[in-house]
C-alpha cells in the first residue's frame, strides 16, 4: 500500500484563506492568502528588506546583513520559533519588487525553513498569498514536535498578515 504524504489538511473560511497541511513525513507547510486595501507597492514596501520584513516578523531577532545587492540579501539572525526555541541562522532574503519576496535558511539547525509571499493586484486592491515550510531535524522525533509546532507557525502568519493590515491600512 502506498505511503500517502498528505497527513492532514485544513480549509478553513474568514479573513484568510488557510489551506494548510503536513506534508512530508516531517515538514509544515502553512498557506494563507489576504487581500489589502492598498496597492501590491505599498504592501511590498514592508517586504523590501530585511529590515522591513522585521517590523512584520517578530520571530526575525537581530539580524545583521552579510550581503546586499538588488534583489538579494544574506543576514544572519536568531530565529524565535515556538515554544521558546532560539536558534541561529544564516538566510537568504530574495525579492522581485511588486511581485515576491522569499526568506530562507541557507545555513543552521533547521533541515528547511523558507517563507514566501507573493503580491498580485486584484481590482486596485494587493492580495497577498503567504507560504511556509518549515522541517525540523531529529527524523521521528522531530515529526513529534512538528505536530505540535503547525498550529503556532499558521498562528504566527495570521499575526504578520494582521500586523501588514494595519501598517497599510489608509489613515
Amino acid at each position: 500500500m502506498p505511503h500517502d504524504r498528505a497527513l492532514k489538511s485544513f480549509d478553513k473560511t474568514g479573513p484568510y484563506a488557510d489551506n494548510s497541511s503536513f506534508t512530508g513525513w516531517m515538514m509544515i507547510t502553512a498557506r494563507l492568502r489576504t487581500t489589502l486595501s492598498c496597492s501590491p507597492k505599498e504592501a511590498f514596501r514592508h517586504f523590501e528588506s530585511v529590515a522591513a520584513l522585521g517590523s512584520i516578523k517578530k520571530e526575525l531577532i537581530g539580524a545583521r546583513i552579510a550581503r546586499s545587492e538588488p534583489g538579494l540579501e544574506i543576514a544572519d539572525a536568531k530565529l524565535r520559533l515556538p515554544f521558546f526555541i532560539r536558534v541561529s541562522a544564516r538566510l537568504k532574503y530574495t525579492t522581485i519588487p511588486e511581485a515576491y519576496a522569499e526568506l530562507k535558511q541557507i545555513r543552521g539547525p533547521l533541515a528547511e525553513y523558507r517563507f514566501a509571499y507573493t503580491f498580485r493586484e486584484i481590482g486596485g486592491i494587493a492580495r497577498i498569498d503567504a507560504e511556509a515550510a518549515i522541517r525540523l531535524p531529529f527524523g521521528p522525533i522531530g515529526f513529534i514536535l512538528e505536530l505540535a509546532f503547525g498550529p503556532c507557525i499558521r498562528r504566527k502568519m495570521r499575526r504578520e498578515l494582521t500586523t501588514l493590515e494595519r501598517l497599510t491600512a489608509p489613515r
